[in-house]
């Protein structure tokens, strides 16, 4: 039985087209590693039809380790009815968890862009080692996935950045995701490649 060739979102990139050291020729390099990573082949048809790009599947993506967060969360479903009924006749905006995890001061901001400010640039590969707690737990999900840092915020929010996950199984569109910086911890580039599964 024969097997339709796999269509992907992959596309060729022009990548000379932008200036040299822009963050569009960084993205434009990104995707056409990929593009050339994935493709298997062309098959040119002989009636004049546009020609066939043949992929390989993205990797599968190993199940994450499991760890034990350094923080306590305390849902708000897991307590007793009396203990809901005090919660909300105290807020009734109470949230649905409670987490032991603070947010940063001022001062841990600016000790924390300085310490990444050595690794931290466009297409530095990177991985997410943690997450903070979030309503549908999504965030949980991507520990462990690996990507680049795909953009750089302004002042206001220069502890996060923007993550360009690696596509995984099934995914067929990039997933560029706002982390923070504590959750991401630097690849070596060498290491980052001889990882990747070819």
């Amino acid at each position: 039985m024969a097997t339709k060739p796999r269509k992907s979102h992959l596309v060729r990139q022009d990548v000379e087209r932008f200036r040299s050291g822009t963050d569009a020729r960084s993205w434009a390099e990104y995707r056409q590693a990929q593009y050339k990573r994935a493709l298997i082949g062309i098959q040119p048809d002989l009636f004049g039809a546009p020609v066939v790009e043949v992929f390989r599947p993205s990797p599968k993506m190993t199940a994450p380790e499991t760890g034990t967060p350094e923080y306590e969360v305390e849902m708000f479903h897991g307590l007793p009815p009396e203990k809901q009924a005090l919660r909300l006749a105290a807020d009734p905006q109470t949230p649905f968890a409670r987490t032991t995890r603070g947010s940063l001061t001022e001062a841990e901001k600016a000790a924390l862009i300085v310490s990444a400010a050595n690794w931290l640039r466009v297409g530095q590969p990177v991985r997410i080692a943690g997450a903070p707690l979030t309503l549908d737990g999504d965030a949980g999900r991507r520990v462990g996935h690996t990507g680049v840092v795909w953009r750089l915020c302004r002042p206001a929010f220069a502890d996060h950045a923007y993550v360009n996950l690696d596509l995984i199984g099934a995914e067929r569109s990039e997933k560029v995701v706002f982390v923070e910086l504590c959750d991401v911890e630097p690849i070596e580039a060498a290491a980052f490649r001889a990882a990747r599964p070819r």
